[in-house]
């Protein structure tokens, strides 16, 4: 029997096992874990994801990522692909590095996410690699709770957001605490799987069903025209014109309405990251931080 494909959509977060083919060791240096780490930064410019939270153990990994687009198999693959060549050089092997198809389930981000970091910020404990987890080298736990400000790979504003306080140092402070609340129990610390495809709840997994028997969206060159539709309607509208705001103008009024068109193109037409990157001439990087800006402003987030 086949295996059942993988639900993908824009924004969808997921916990992510990546173990070594074997039980073998996926990383046997420091230089391992940078490259691994440099690569999955590369990833998340390239792809505009948002990584929420990694460890790194000597047989696997562990990670929670958003995608900005429904492309968490081209991702996965590609980043597999890249380690795996990286790795077999390094140390002159050959073959699979990791095993079988990795491990990946949707996340309730409004209710889970915090939860789910907490999980992978206990890995370290949980395998007798360091007794107090914040300060193991090789996992975002010390993003959330040692740095003042946020450290680039890591998007820990929003879980920090979620925790009491004024300033991201209180926030910190209670996040540590959420950590070590559950250091005594953290052999039986375990995540709320339903299906075998998500964590959250019964309802969240109902909402996931519907949403995998939702229409196929558009054909890309529907989508395309679309795009264009709506940027020549933004560029009337806003009297700039297409020219200007695919332009490399940066005045105030110009990047304005720019942010507004990418978004409403992302929004409606479900254009990518990287196929906005290229009608409006930027990065993935900077569309994505466009995309976010808007989000952030309607949420009233400062």
């Amino acid at each position: 029997m086949g295996r059942s494909p993988r639900l993908q959509f824009p924004g969808a977060c997921y916990y992510i096992e990546l173990q070594g083919n074997n039980r073998q060791d996926i990383f046997m240096s420091n230089q391992d874990r940078r490259y691994f780490l440099s690569l999955l930064r590369t990833y998340k410019e390239r792809c505009g994801l948002k990584i929420y939270a990694y460890c790194l153990m000597p047989h696997e990994a562990y990670l929670v990522l958003e995608t900005s687009e429904a492309n968490l198999s081209s991702v996965m693959q590609g980043f597999n692909t890249v380690y795996t060549k990286y790795f077999n050089s390094a140390h002159n092997t050959s073959g699979h590095v990791f095993r079988g198809r990795y491990k990946a389930l949707l996340v309730d981000k409004d209710r889970m996410l915090a939860e789910v970091t907490r999980y992978v910020h206990l890995k370290p404990a949980d395998g007798k690699l360091h007794a107090k987890p914040w300060r193991y080298q090789w996992s975002s736990c010390a993003a959330y709770v040692e740095s003042d400000e946020r450290e680039p790979l890591v998007d820990s504003d929003v879980v920090l957001s979620q925790f009491d306080g004024n300033t991201r140092l209180k926030q910190s402070v209670r996040y540590l605490q959420f950590i070590k609340d559950r250091l005594k129990s953290v052999s039986g610390l375990v995540l709320p799987i339903v299906g075998g495809a998500a964590i959250g709840s019964e309802g969240f997994l109902a909402r996931l069903r519907e949403l995998s028997a939702a229409p196929v969206p558009p054909r890309h060159s529907e989508t395309a025209a679309e795009a264009k539709r709506i940027l020549a309607e933004m560029g009337e509208r806003s009297g700039l014109g297409v020219e200007k705001l695919v332009g490399p103008l940066q005045w105030r009024e110009v990047s304005a309405a720019r942010r507004q068109a990418v978004h409403r193109i992302w929004k409606e037409a479900r254009l990518g990251v990287s196929e906005l990157s290229r009608l409006f001439n930027r990065t993935p990087s900077a569309i994505s931080q466009m995309i976010r800006a808007v989000e952030q402003d309607r949420a009233g987030v400062a």
